[in-house]
């Protein structure tokens, strides 16, 4: 799973899943969510196909309607403050995008028919694109579904406007398309921060004390990469950690610092290789 627009037009509901499963900790790649959705290009995916598809992720699809824009904002806020991602259908119903969150009157969503997925809206631009007026009688209407988990979500992104631009930035497209990738690798090193998590510290605090070692050290045995070089990939670790508010235990520092100097080792090598040593 990575942020990136989708291929054909008629993917975009499998995409709006699975961007709202990401902000779940779930990732599925819009390949199975298509398939279990029945999606096809003459049809698309319509909501009982992704209704399909979200209850075989233990997930299901609250639908919200409103005739009057205003109310429909209204109870799009209250569904993304209880932490549930809405999939909208906007564009006279040929189109799904996915709103994350809402934060000082914006909303940040994620439309896959973008080049640049991830944007930030304001009330009266996803009214725009949210109204269906029916052709027949003129009647109005504004149609969406609350991504709801039936399970304990272990780690949920927290999507702010800040760290939402941060990631919409043409130098951090690289961030975007490995964001799976990244969380992977540090949700197999770190835990998500919970109420009874005592004894940990959260991962921006554990690179305050070792990030320097920890660079310095796999710039020395490669040779090639430099410092900022790997800064930069650690920074990356970063980002999505505090996304998803990730801790490394006091007890599993030593195993942590093994952990993510072999991976930025691994970095160095596959970008630069290296010669047999021994």
């Amino acid at each position: 799973m990575s942020f990136y627009p989708q291929p054909n037009k008629w993917q975009c509901g499998p995409f709006a899943l699975k961007y709202a499963l990401v902000m779940l900790g779930l990732f599925a790649s819009e390949k199975s969510i298509a398939k279990k959705a029945g999606s096809s290009w003459w049809a698309g995916t319509d909501e009982i196909g992704l209704s399909r598809a979200a209850k075989s992720y233990n997930c299901r699809m609250k639908y919200f309607r409103r005739e009057i824009g205003s109310d429909a904002i209204k109870v799009l806020s209250q569904h993304l403050k209880k932490g549930y991602p809405c999939i909208l259908s906007v564009d006279s119903w040929e189109h799904w995008l996915t709103i994350i969150n809402w934060q000082q009157g914006k909303f940040i969503l994620i439309d896959s028919g973008k080049d640049k997925v991830i944007g930030v809206y304001s009330a009266r631009q996803i009214i725009s694109r949210w109204k269906y007026i029916d052709p027949d009688n003129d009647f109005k209407s504004f149609d969406g579904y609350a991504l709801i988990p039936n399970f304990k979500i272990k780690a949920r992104a927290r999507f702010t406007l800040a760290k939402a631009r941060y990631v919409m930035h043409k130098r951090n497209s690289d961030l975007a398309k490995n964001w799976d990738t990244y969380f992977n690798d540090l949700i197999a090193i770190c835990k998500p921060r919970t109420a009874t998590s005592i004894h940990t510290i959260s991962f921006g605090e554990f690179l305050r004390r070792y990030e320097k070692i920890l660079v310095e050290e796999v710039a020395y045995w490669h040779g090639i990469p430099t410092l900022t070089e790997l800064r930069n990939i650690v920074d990356k670790m970063k980002f999505i950690a505090d996304v998803y508010n990730l801790v490394i235990h006091i007890d599993e520092h030593k195993k942590a610092l093994v952990d993510i100097t072999s991976l930025l080792m691994m970095y160095a090598c596959g970008k630069y290789g290296m010669e047999k040593i021994y």
